[in-house]
């Protein structure tokens, strides 16, 4: 009994860590869509270039320190969420959802077979030492890794939420969110606010990128699924919902961990979207209804 006890705790914290990573890939993503309207099907593939930019820093000839590197797959990746904005999104920031998902979908296969002509398509390994180093608290092991990522994503959810209620910026998001024309029509730079919002989510998939992929390989498609969890995770946690998105995430995760562990890993994704059309079924407006903006 005691050895079920400790298989179960061990569960439950890949569970979370892999809830963790879901929700930090669905924050970036709900935020462009809360504030601005837009869904990125390209956004996961903005996660797969920022595990590719944490590989190459990991094997510089001069070993950076891993915060180091961290930091720089944020800058890095907050960069490149800018560059998408100016040149894909930027344009058509006006047209309807429907040139906002050809524009997307078609950034996302540019990047994925990008990807697979510079690093074809073997995964790339990026272990480091805190991944590598397994503690055992009460017989439950663990790695350091995912101690970190739990502690970060805390974190993270808690600045997001001090961020979009009491800083400036963020309540001119959340108002930008909640009916651009008035913003517009007061004197707010929508614009500007859309490539914030897109600098910031670019920034906090760089993070969970830097987190996550110690434990995971990289190759050009694994930001296809997350893009679909990520959508899914929206939807069922009420769409514009910041805090229902993380919530949901951290369920999948949570099924996906318990029935990979105790019934079948091949069939976990298959249990995970179950979950998704039986929350849809019971509640067609999500877990946490249906919200407008932040």
């Amino acid at each position: 009994m005691p050895f079920q006890l400790e298989i179960f705790v061990e569960h439950l914290l890949n569970g979370l860590t892999l809830g963790a990573l879901y929700s930090l890939v669905t924050l970036g993503l709900v935020l462009t869509f809360s504030v601005i309207g837009i869904i990125n099907f390209a956004h996961g593939d903005l996660f797969m270039v920022a595990g590719y930019t944490f590989y190459l820093l990991l094997n510089l000839p001069i070993k950076l320190p891993y915060i180091v590197i961290v930091v720089l797959v944020i800058i890095l990746t907050a960069i490149y969420a800018v560059i998408i904005e100016r040149l894909a999104i930027h344009p058509i920031l006006d047209k309807s959802w429907r040139t906002y998902a050809v524009t997307t979908i078609g950034l996302s296969i540019i990047l994925q077979n990008s990807a697979l002509a510079i690093f074809s398509a073997d995964p790339r390994m990026t272990p480091t030492s805190l991944s590598n180093t397994v503690i055992s608290p009460l017989g439950i092991r663990i790695s350091v890794q995912r101690l970190i990522i739990l502690a970060v994503a805390v974190l993270v959810f808690v600045g997001i939420q001090i961020f979009v209620k009491r800083t400036k910026l963020g309540k001119t998001m959340r108002a930008v969110s909640q009916n651009r024309e008035m913003c517009q029509v007061v004197g707010i730079n929508t614009r500007k606010i859309a490539l914030i919002t897109f600098a910031i989510g670019g920034g906090i998939t760089g993070l969970a990128a830097a987190l996550i992929t110690p434990l995971f390989s990289v190759y050009n498609t694994m930001g296809s699924m997350l893009t679909i969890k990520s959508l899914a995770a929206i939807v069922m946690g009420g769409m514009g919902q910041v805090n229902g998105a993380i919530y949901a995430s951290l369920l999948m995760g949570l099924v996906e961990s318990f029935f990979g562990g105790y019934v079948s890993f091949a069939y976990k994704d298959v249990v995970s979207f179950g979950v998704f059309v039986l929350v849809l079924f019971i509640r067609p407006t999500g877990l946490f209804g249906k919200k407008v903006g932040l």
